[in-house]
């Protein structure tokens, strides 16, 4: 079963998270980014199973993987 990730990108002035081509936070710190697509990630796993995780596309362009659920 393939992954689905919750995407946090630099968004000026702050950090936004998306889910597919969907924004569901703009400008918000970097951490609280991280922590939103964290528990969405989680609960998305929680609830219907499917593997998720949270990718950090960082200033410079590279995309890391900060957390995985499943």
């Amino acid at each position: 079963m393939e992954r689905t990730l919750i995407a946090v990108e630099p968004d000026n002035p702050g950090w936004q998270v998306r889910i597919d081509n969907y924004q569901v936070a703009r400008n918000v710190e970097r951490s609280v980014a991280i922590e939103c697509a964290t528990e969405m990630a989680r609960d998305c796993h929680a609830s219907i199973g499917v593997p998720t995780g949270v990718r950090v596309r960082m200033r410079c362009g590279d995309n890391v993987l900060v957390g995985a659920c499943g």
